[in-house]
């Protein structure tokens, strides 16, 4: 028969420590340690060996929500093409329980959290974090990536409960405030070109491309629906898609979106006894060029 010491089972929450910030989740912390493999195959004999190629460590959680914490999880809006996301100086994770404690040497956000602005939701979505080999170091090492270790910890004391918003939000575009059926969302793209070395593996990531795309379903009444329509389709073929400045804000204190250049690339209407006339719109975002630098494609602060 099997038997089992149930005080070795080792479960129970985390916080994960930053850019200077000290997160809680909302739920799971989950960390992936992905090994890359290359398949030595042989025709008589079919896959023969399978040999490492890469190693990275993925941590994904969402956040709780604390709104100053949005420097660390929106690192990229100003960023220019090309940017290296672990930079010369290795970034370290700490993932602290009460019991154990797991050390990622070299991170950088690779996913930023979504946004969901409204009154029965919190902000943040979840955030992935990638950790790679440290700068200068040996491969084949676990200790390149990561340390684990099993301590009596404590948790901080810098969780405060006032900075998690949730609340009264409403969009300002195309000349119309806009109210919302349910929560704004706002999804970020971020698109990454890997630096490998054959010998190594990942080393780096650059920036290829960020955007946004912003989504709600405006209130009947609250903005003339055919003047949507108009505006997505009375546009000549190869002529440009209007573009006009974009604001999500919720009451003094909670979380604003901000964005200089934003079209509307769809609009939904429906007609039914369950649901509203106004649909979906879906806005994206792009970048404005000044004198050939680049504005930041969008901005989140603090409404006031």
């Amino acid at each position: 028969m099997a038997t089992i010491d149930r005080s070795t089972i080792i479960r129970g929450p985390a916080q994960v420590t930053f850019g200077g910030q000290v997160f809680f989740s909302k739920g799971n912390i989950s960390v992936t340690v992905e090994t890359s493999q290359f398949e030595q195959t042989s025709d008589v004999f079919g896959i023969i060996k399978r040999v490492k190629t890469d190693t990275q460590v993925r941590v994904r959680f969402t956040p709780v929500g604390e709104i100053d914490q949005t420097a660390v999880l929106y690192p990229y809006f100003s960023s220019a093409l090309g940017t290296s996301l672990f930079g010369s100086t290795d970034s370290v994770l700490e993932i602290k329980g009460l019991k154990n404690k797991l050390t990622v040497y070299n991170c950088a956000v690779t996913q930023m959290p979504s946004l969901t602005l409204g009154a029965g939701v919190t902000a943040f979505g979840e955030v992935e974090i990638t950790g790679l080999v440290k700068n200068s170091a040996e491969p084949d090492l676990q200790a390149s990536y990561y340390a684990y270790a099993e301590s009596t910890n404590t948790y901080s004391t810098d969780f405060d409960p006032t900075k998690v918003k949730s609340g009264e939000y409403q969009a300002t575009y195309l000349g119309y405030t806009h109210t919302a059926v349910e929560p704004f969302n706002v999804e970020f793209n971020l698109e990454l070109a890997p630096v490998t070395i054959d010998a190594i593996g990942t080393v780096d990531m650059r920036l290829q491309e960020v955007g946004w795309t912003a989504t709600w379903s405006p209130v009947h009444g609250s903005i003339p629906t055919y003047i949507l329509q108009y505006l997505t389709q009375s546009v000549n073929m190869g002529g440009s898609l209007y573009q006009t400045n974009l604001t999500i804000a919720g009451p003094t204190g909670q979380i604003s979106f901000t964005a200089d250049l934003a079209t509307l690339v769809s609009s939904d209407m429906a007609w039914g006894t369950d649901v509203n006339l106004s649909g979906p719109l879906t806005v994206q975002g792009t970048r404005d060029i000044n004198s050939g630098a680049l504005d930041p494609i969008c901005a989140i602060g603090i409404a006031s």
